[in-house]
């Protein structure tokens, strides 16, 4: 077991880069919230995704928020090249224009975060984009706090290919 393992589970995003005529998608468990104001988020991306080379060339991403009814579509996205592949024909997601930046959202997705890169750090075998958050859209799952009833949100148990999901029971302090 790889000691970054310990943190997981984890919540499971998409990462789309590109443009909406060469979309591509990746599956990322590594996002972060860095800051309120101004609103930005972090992901870490391995230097020989094909995602990299698009983040580097448009300078900005999407990170949208899928349930578990994509997880076959996460899966492909996340063990599949988008180098070698175009995603768009294997995938059962719609690619439609984001508001501010080049990359586009994802239909299907609760939410899609559009960001614009604002810094990369190098940090091992990744590099760390920090992005701002220039627009958000979203659907029922977030209207107001995040409905973990109706909706379930993907959680990677590990490495492999073993994902749960947000339980509906709420504990409180």
């Amino acid at each position: 077991m790889h000691t970054i393992e310990y943190l997981y589970p984890m919540r499971t995003f998409l990462i789309t880069s590109g443009t909406l005529e060469k979309p591509n998608v990746m599956a990322a468990d590594w996002v972060t919230p860095l800051s309120l104001n101004p609103p930005l988020l972090g992901v870490a991306i391995a230097y020989q995704r094909f995602t990299k080379k698009l983040i580097d060339e448009y300078k900005d991403f999407v990170v949208a928020v899928p349930t578990i009814e994509l997880l076959k579509d996460v899966w492909i996205a996340g063990t599949v090249s988008g180098a070698e592949v175009n995603k768009a024909e294997k995938l059962g997601i719609t690619f439609i224009p984001s508001k501010r930046v080049k990359a586009p959202s994802i239909k299907e997705c609760q939410a899609n975060l559009e960001c614009r890169v604002v810094k990369e750090v190098e940090t091992g075998d990744h590099v760390f984009y920090v992005g701002e958050i220039v627009e958000v859209t979203y659907q029922d799952a977030f209207k107001g706090k995040p409905d973990i009833e109706n909706y379930k949100f993907i959680l990677h148990v590990g490495l492999g290919n073993m994902f749960t999901t947000n339980s509906s029971e709420i504990f409180k302090v």
